[in-house]
């Protein structure tokens, strides 16, 4: 009988303090995603914003077969992905258009960044304010 290779999923446990596992829990029920999703799309991204500059990076991304995420080079990738109108599309190559955010979450914004909701796609830029 021959030996079969399976890849199981692996466990990380990480330590937090209980008011910043708290603070985590009630953000990710927030975006309605699970701690195990949102923690492990959190730390990729940020080894692929490193993908750009690094070459142990690259080639440890290489090495194990990672792919390089297209949306890397967006300057808004990252945890707006989960609040944006396009994410979907975005995530499957459909659009360069960047961050555009969906308007249920308008009652989350702060005031002082409400401009936001003036975002088209083609700037994250503060918008030019008159006078």
């Amino acid at each position: 009988m021959g030996t079969t290779s399976v890849q199981a999923d692996k466990v990380v446990n990480v330590r937090l303090s209980e008011s910043e596992h708290t603070l985590l829990k009630t953000y990710f029920a927030s975006l309605n995603r699970s701690m195990q999703d949102v923690l492990r799309d959190f730390a990729l991204m940020q080894i692929q914003k490193q993908h750009f500059c690094c070459r142990l990076v690259r080639s440890l991304m290489e090495e194990h077969g990672i792919e390089q995420d297209h949306r890397v080079s967006k300057p808004c990738y990252g945890y707006a992905c989960y609040y944006c109108s396009h994410a979907d599309a975005c995530m499957a190559g459909e659009t360069d258009l960047l961050y555009v955010p969906r308007q249920e979450i308008r009652e989350l914004v702060a005031e002082e960044s409400a401009y936001i909701f003036e975002f088209d796609g083609s700037s994250i830029e503060v918008p030019a304010q008159p006078g």
